[in-house]
């Protein structure tokens, strides 16, 4: 996996999440479904039965059915978004992932690399294909980059 701690790339955003929890999580089980810290609390109120008061939470989806295996699929929220420690923002939806600089933007080099007239201003990435990020896309794929910057700076204008 590229990348560390603080970058921008998966190795610095995916960790494993590890639950036990005897009669209700099947041992042994494991999920691809993509969630984020946020999603804990959304699933901790679904799994005591609190209601989350309105506006509460806005970044939260509950993966209770993922833990209770009752989900149709494997992804239970639309798009997680990221950042690296200079500011750097990437969106993951399905497969995608598209970042909004060139470099990794954290403590691996090179942490920025300026962008060339007419040149990509980011990297796009099919994780399904390339799981360590290794093809950028950006140039093949322009309707995934305008969908995924439109994507994120409705998140982020949120």
């Amino acid at each position: 996996m590229r990348g560390q701690k603080a970058d921008i790339h998966e190795g610095g955003h995916r960790v494993p999440f590890i639950v036990r929890w005897p009669g209700v999580v099947d041992a042994g089980t494991v999920s691809d479904a993509t969630i984020c810290m946020t999603d804990i609390f959304a699933t901790v109120a679904d799994a005591v039965g609190a209601t989350i008061p309105k506006g509460g939470a806005p970044d939260s989806v509950s993966f209770q059915s993922v833990l209770y295996g009752t989900s149709a699929g494997t992804q239970v929220r639309g798009s997680v978004v990221h950042h690296s420690m200079d500011g750097t923002f990437a969106i993951r939806s399905g497969p995608w992932k598209l970042s909004t600089g060139l470099g990794t933007g954290g403590f691996t080099a090179p942490r920025t690399i300026e962008a060339t007239p007419n040149g990509p201003t980011g990297t796009l990435f099919h994780l399904g294909d390339d799981p360590r990020e290794t093809h950028d896309l950006w140039s093949e794929w322009p309707g995934e980059v305008e969908r995924l910057r439109r994507e994120l700076a409705d998140i982020r204008g949120r």
